[in-house]
């Protein structure tokens, strides 16, 4: 075994389990087992098997819990836990995780150790939750996010498809159609941002997306 796949393990079983337990307790330091936990916990999170994505959970909150101090494991392992209740549909979980890394944001003052995108992450989730109440909101986290943040085209796309929908949902028509005619020409960007790695921040849009878009920008 390779001395890195011990905590990379995409199954589970107690076989694994007893390992990656063994290896655990024997890794330096409480920095090292906080970011190894979170490693073996996101691969788990990525299992198609629900049975692993909840062994997955287990270790994502056991991390939070025994290494509260390790943020630089414990704020992404919040992040990722959103990620997943997002994807599962969990979106009053989801909710609650992309606020604390936006606390995080606001008390550290700083986006790093994430993907500094939570705030756009909790701005997706009210729309795709349908929380009309909180549109505003919404509105409000898009229109005062930092564009600085947004190196790759991939995240600009998902940021101007986010904020023309959002503008959308408040007949905010004119802005709306602002942001989906970006959104568009983003999406046309086929050349990739690095030449060591090409597919890095590359646009994946989808038809159903970009008839959304279209949608707005000829309303």
């Amino acid at each position: 075994m390779a001395t890195d796949e011990w905590f990379r393990n995409t199954t589970w079983d107690s076989n694994i389990e007893a390992d990656f337990e063994a290896r655990l307790k024997r890794s330096r330091g409480a920095y090292h087992k906080a970011q190894y936990l979170r490693i073996q916990a996101s691969y788990l999170l990525g299992s198609s098997d629900c049975e692993i994505q909840k062994i997955g959970i287990r270790l994502m909150d056991r991390l939070i819990k025994d290494y509260p101090t390790e943020e630089f494991s414990t704020i992404f392992g919040h992040e990722q836990l959103g990620d997943y209740y997002f994807k599962s549909g969990d979106f009053d979980k989801a909710k609650k995780k992309f606020r604390i890394v936006i606390e995080y944001y606001i008390n550290k003052n700083t986006r790093g150790r994430t993907s500094a995108t939570a705030d756009l992450k909790l701005a997706e989730t009210i729309l795709t939750a349908n929380w009309s109440d909180k549109f505003d909101e919404a509105y409000s986290i898009c229109k005062n996010f930092p564009l600085d943040k947004l190196t790759f085209n991939s995240e600009k796309y998902f940021y101007t498809v986010l904020t023309a929908q959002i503008c959308d949902r408040l007949n905010k028509k004119e802005e709306a159609k602002k942001f989906a005619l970006a959104a568009i020409e983003i999406s046309k960007i086929t050349e990739p941002q690095f030449n060591r790695h090409k597919t890095v921040g590359l646009v994946k849009a989808t038809d159903e997306q970009l008839r959304t878009l279209e949608q707005i920008a000829n309303e």
